[in-house]
């Protein structure tokens, strides 16, 4: 299994360079785009210095806090589509994780504990003791490090179409096959794909996708935006190179199971066929919604399903 791994890691590699230094049109679109996207209407840009670090994050609605965690491959703007209705029924926060956008980029700091306590932080300076927590791809990460170590102050959580690091046997399943955790996580990897950053997304966004052009150009325009960031391609990378970490934390965090109400959302192309039975591993009280006809980019693959399954769950309606 090992020499199999390490194969297609290197085979995947080869190959995703090729494709980003012999392709260029699918980034020219984006390679213009300078000025951040704005929120929603009610909603609004704000910075906070939380655990040593400079966190940016939209805020707005009304009602409870309802705190989302993007993964790798975008930023807040992930949420945009969803941000009018959950507003209506939460306050919601939507940050930049350390490492890539308007958030800082420090040197260190990237295990999901740590970045999971950038986020408790963010919620304590809001005067917010006891959330609700979504979080997808590496945010899922985030969002699981976050309930396990404050798990009094987690009333439900979503966890949303990837895995956690060390939880097996599925982890060593999957990360034998994602060649990309390993290019990643190499120490260079941040400085082989800046500058080049639209055409590393355009090339990367399809390999774990389902439905074609998932997203509209103003996503695009954001999300090349947001790594095009000075030091951003390093600062999100380091999220795969602290994977050994995590995984190291996740054995102990996992020995107390979640009690809160957990929701694993995988879509039908990717993580549902095995995030349910992975969320129950670390947590008792596990809830399945499978996004049907999507793959990883959930929230842009099947918008409607999404959020109806989101509010159900938030709003206590399954």
């Amino acid at each position: 299994m090992k020499k199999t791994g390490k194969f297609l890691f290197v085979i995947g590699a080869i190959y995703f360079l090729l494709i980003m230094f012999t392709t260029s049109a699918n980034a020219r679109f984006a390679s213009t785009a300078v000025k951040a996207a704005n929120p929603p209407a009610g909603f609004k840009h704000q910075y906070a210095n939380v655990n040593g670090v400079k966190i940016h994050y939209v805020i707005g609605g009304k009602g409870a806090p309802l705190l989302l965690v993007h993964g790798f491959g975008q930023n807040w703007f992930m949420w945009n589509r969803l941000l009018p209705e959950l507003s209506k029924h939460f306050t919601v926060i939507a940050p930049d994780l350390r490492g890539v956008g308007e958030s800082a980029k420090p040197a260190g700091g990237y295990d999901k504990k740590t970045m999971a306590k950038d986020m408790h932080e963010l919620m304590k300076k809001l005067g917010y003791s006891n959330i609700n927590l979504a979080g997808h791809d590496i945010g899922l990460m985030v969002a699981y490090a976050y309930a396990a170590q404050f798990p009094d102050e987690v009333k439900k959580l979503a966890l949303m179409d990837a895995l956690l690091p060390g939880v097996e046997p599925v982890w060593s399943q999957v990360k034998a096959g994602a060649w990309w955790f390993g290019f990643f996580g190499m120490p260079n990897s941040g400085e082989i794909v800046s500058g080049k950053v639209g055409l590393f997304l355009t090339s990367f966004w399809p390999l774990v996708g389902y439905v074609k052009n998932p997203f509209s150009v103003a996503e695009k325009n954001e999300f090349v935006r947001a790594y095009s960031v000075p030091g951003a391609t390093t600062g999100a990378f380091h999220w795969f190179g602290a994977f050994p970490q995590d995984a190291k934390d996740n054995v102990e965090l996992m020995k107390t199971k979640l009690k809160m109400p957990l929701l694993a959302m995988g879509s039908q192309h990717f993580a549902a066929p095995f995030l349910a039975e992975h969320s129950k591993l670390v947590a008792i009280n596990v809830q399945e919604s499978i996004i049907k006809g999507s793959g990883h980019w959930v929230v842009q693959e099947n918008t409607p399903q999404v959020q109806k399954d989101l509010l159900d769950f938030f709003l206590g309606h399954k």
